[in-house]
């Protein structure tokens, strides 16, 4: 006989669970407001519970990067400096990151302190740098910086000393005033930087526009800037330069000018000549070039100098020739400038000259034609002779003729000069005159 199994008892639901299942069936199914809610509810907190997460990121990309440097003072101490244009080589940087999502909007590149550290540098030449960001816990981390590394051109850092400072003035004072040597603070100056420039530069340079000084006595001092000159006079210009003075960074000099009152003053020839002239000979004229002499000084202490001095005499004694010679002025401490400190002086020294009268000298007519008589209405005259002393004592009466000339007249009557002849030495230089001049002369047939 089969039996058949039994049914499997069925467990009773507890009524209160069946009645809160039911509930809510009937909210999820009937109230759709409240089904909109609860949505927009979990998403608000799916929403909060990702920006929460560190470990959620989005990648963000940065251009045009800010790269600072460092490490710039330490590469000097260590004997090298970076020549290249940092700021053209880093002016194209780019920057990826991989930021958490609740920091996405305020990441900056700046939080990731992108750089390039120069003090490893050791040697000179070209040298690959990397560049360097760091991390961070709030902005997440760098996942690539575009160019990764720049390559740079480094030469060795060296300091010249004493390194002079010329003044170069152009233009001229104000009129009427005298522009003293300048003086500059400092005198000397210090320059570091590339070997390659440093080497070159001989001196620093600045220009002193005297046209634009004030017109008045006194010191003036103004801040100049330089230029620093090679041999050939080329400037040298480059922000790798540091002009220093005492460890001070100069940017200018202090150019300190003096202006002085100008005057004119005559060269005096007190004392200027010594001894006397050989016998019979005397100084004609003394000529100094320049006769005037333009200096410079304090006005008041220039009010009672009128004239200047020779510093040295020039002994004529004996000469009878003229003499030249090139004298020095003396030194006037009163005075900052002279426009001449030697003066060229002439000294003509010729013969003494005399006069000596000769009376009642005969009066003789030369070149009368054959077959003629002449007769004159004076036969004697007087004649003073202006001439060097020496040769008019030696000269006598009869070294002297007094002549009209005749020649070529014919028969009549004529008022001719009464010529002087001098029978002796012809060089000298004589002046003659004849009292009276003409006489008057009849030539008749014999």
């Amino acid at each position: 006989m089969t039996q058949t199994p039994s049914a499997k008892p069925q467990k009773k639901r507890d009524p209160r669970l069946t009645m809160l299942l039911d509930g809510l069936k009937r909210i999820f199914i009937h109230n759709w407001p409240t089904k909109l809610l609860a949505l927009l509810l979990a998403i608000i907190l799916w929403g909060g519970l990702i920006t929460q997460d560190p470990t959620l990121t989005r990648e963000k990309h940065f251009s045009s990067v800010s790269v600072s440097v460092s490490g710039e003072e330490s590469v000097k101490r260590n004997g090298f400096i970076v020549t290249s244009d940092l700021t053209s080589l880093l002016g194209d940087v780019s920057l990826t990151a991989d930021v958490p999502q609740m920091q996405y909007a305020n990441a900056k590149a700046t939080n990731y302190n992108v750089r390039i550290d120069l003090s490893r540098i050791s040697a000179a030449g070209k040298q690959e740098i990397r560049i360097l960001s760091t991390n961070s816990s709030t902005y997440g981390t760098v996942s690539s910086i575009q160019p990764s590394t720049v390559t740079i051109d480094v030469e060795e850092y060296i300091t010249r000393f004493r390194i002079p400072v010329s003044v170069q003035t152009v233009g001229s004072a104000p009129e009427g005033y005298y522009a003293g040597a300048a003086t500059l603070d400092p005198p000397t100056v210090t320059i570091s930087g590339p070997k390659s420039m440093v080497d070159k530069i001989v001196r620093a340079e600045v220009v002193l526009e005297l046209n634009n000084l004030p017109q008045r006595e006194g010191t003036i001092r103004k801040a100049l800037a330089y230029t620093l000159l090679d041999e050939n006079n080329n400037a040298i210009e480059s922000d790798l330069l540091e002009v220093t003075s005492e460890s001070v960074l100069l940017d200018s000099v202090i150019v300190e000018q003096t202006m002085y009152a100008m005057k004119t003053l005559e060269l005096s020839q007190t004392g200027l000549i010594q001894g006397t002239p050989k016998e019979g000979y005397e100084i004609k004229k003394i000529s100094m070039t320049p006769e005037n002499i333009t200096v410079a000084g304090w006005s008041s202490e220039m009010a009672e100098i009128d004239a200047l001095f020779t510093d040295a005499t020039i002994d004529v004694s004996g000469l009878s020739d003229s003499v030249k010679q090139r004298v020095r002025l003396s030194s006037v401490p009163e005075l900052k400038y002279v426009s001449a400190t030697y003066v060229n002086v002439t000294i003509e020294i010729g013969p003494v000259l005399k006069s000596k009268s000769f009376t009642n000298l005969p009066i003789q007519i030369e070149g009368l034609e054959a077959g003629y008589n002449a007769s004159m209405s004076r036969v004697n005259a007087s004649v003073m002779i202006t001439a060097p002393q020496n040769w008019l004592n030696a000269l006598q009466s009869r070294d002297i003729r007094l002549v009209c000339d005749a020649s070529g007249l014919a028969p009549g009557t004529y008022s001719l000069p009464v010529l002087c002849r001098i029978d002796a030495d012809e060089d000298e230089e004589i002046s003659v005159e004849v009292v009276p001049g003409n006489v008057s002369v009849t030539i008749t047939v014999e």
